[in-house]
């Protein structure tokens, strides 16, 4: 493993430093990390040729990341997704939240933050507080935030928190991949495999509404692979209600295990996902409206696809949905990798 390298990257508009940190391993491959939202800034893996290629969609400045509502490569909580109408119920108590994406709430505010990092050579780990009743929670929520770099070319996710009442909690990470590099190509042409055989279905706010739908005979179905472009433009309701993907995937199996194979032919570079989540949320950049991202290229709508795992959205209020409750004396312990090969 190289040295851990630290530069300063910018500052935030109220004037906070932000600091880039760069971990590589031997085999060449490079991730750049913010302390603003714990960032995935860029991901140099080699292709088939040999040449580092950035997979992962950012910006070249902090302005960028603080007024762009992409969460390109961010951290988000406390609760990753959508809450329906900003508000659930928990022990007889209903707790509203801000309506932040139309009358809904979603992902929250760790996406804005500068967070204290303990740096080693291939680990870095963000550590926070979310105080009691802050975005309209309940509990003093205590958290972690751990990325390590392997020698053999996986990034690894760990998220742990605590609480001090009972409350609610759903991490996730929000990297955009684009296994083509960053080329201002979308997505179209990238060849994905999902290990889930069902979905949750949504409404026309992309929220739950409850129901779990077999994604076989359906253009949800990637469970033998395909392009990722295939089925984007269909009059399925479920993607014209999203202009393409954006929805819960239930992933097959439990504890970690395989759940994601995505591959470009164009640089020979596959991504292997694992995770020992229920449910990852596919989606596609359907509105990235032209962001102009590193380097001034402009990313187009379908620039990028995410891979976010988590709990189901709106799990609150849909008690057949796994659990996202969490109580004093447990611990939210979870782990997601990003393997290249």
């Amino acid at each position: 493993m190289k040295e851990l390298k630290k530069v300063l990257f910018g500052q935030t508009k109220a004037g906070e430093k932000v600091y880039q940190y760069t971990l590589e391993n031997d085999n060449g491959v490079k991730m750049e990390v913010l302390d603003y939202a714990c960032i995935i800034r860029s991901l140099f893996v080699p292709d088939k040729c040999g040449k580092l290629t950035d997979v992962v969609l950012g910006f070249d400045d902090v302005h960028s990341y603080e007024e762009s509502d992409t969460f390109f490569g961010a951290f988000v909580g406390r609760f990753a997704n959508r809450i329906l109408n900003a508000q659930f119920e928990l022990n007889g108590v209903t707790y509203t939240l801000p309506k932040n994406d139309g009358e809904n709430h979603l992902h929250g505010t760790f996406a804005h933050r500068v967070f204290p990092v303990e740096a080693t050579n291939d680990t870095l780990v963000f550590r926070g507080v979310g105080a009691d009743g802050e975005e309209g929670f309940p509990g003093k929520l205590t958290f972690s935030v751990t990325y390590t770099l392997t020698e053999d070319n996986a990034v690894s996710i760990r998220y742990l928190a605590e609480t001090d009442k009972d409350t609610v909690i759903n991490f996730t990470n929000h990297s955009y991949f684009n296994l083509n590099g960053q080329d201002a190509s979308d997505i179209g042409d990238i060849d994905l495999t999902l290990h889930a055989s069902t979905f949750t279905e949504g409404n026309e706010e992309t929220v739950p509404t409850g129901r779990i739908l077999p994604v076989q005979g359906t253009p949800m179905d990637f469970t033998a692979g395909k392009k990722v472009g295939k089925d984007i433009a269909s009059e399925y309701d479920q993607i014209a209600f999203c202009h393409g993907y954006d929805h819960n995937f239930i992933i097959d199996g439990e504890a970690l295990r395989e759940f994601a194979v995505v591959r470009s032919e164009k640089t020979g570079i596959t991504m292997k996902a694992y995770t020992d989540q229920p449910g990852v949320q596919l989606y596609t950049g359907n509105f990235m409206d032209n962001e102009k991202g590193k380097g001034g290229v402009v990313y187009p709508n379908h620039g990028g696809l995410c891979l976010e795992t988590q709990h189901f959205p709106c799990s609150p209020n849909f008690p057949q949905f796994p659990s996202t409750v969490l109580r004093p004396g447990e611990k939210y312990d979870t782990t997601t990798v990003y393997q290249f090969i």
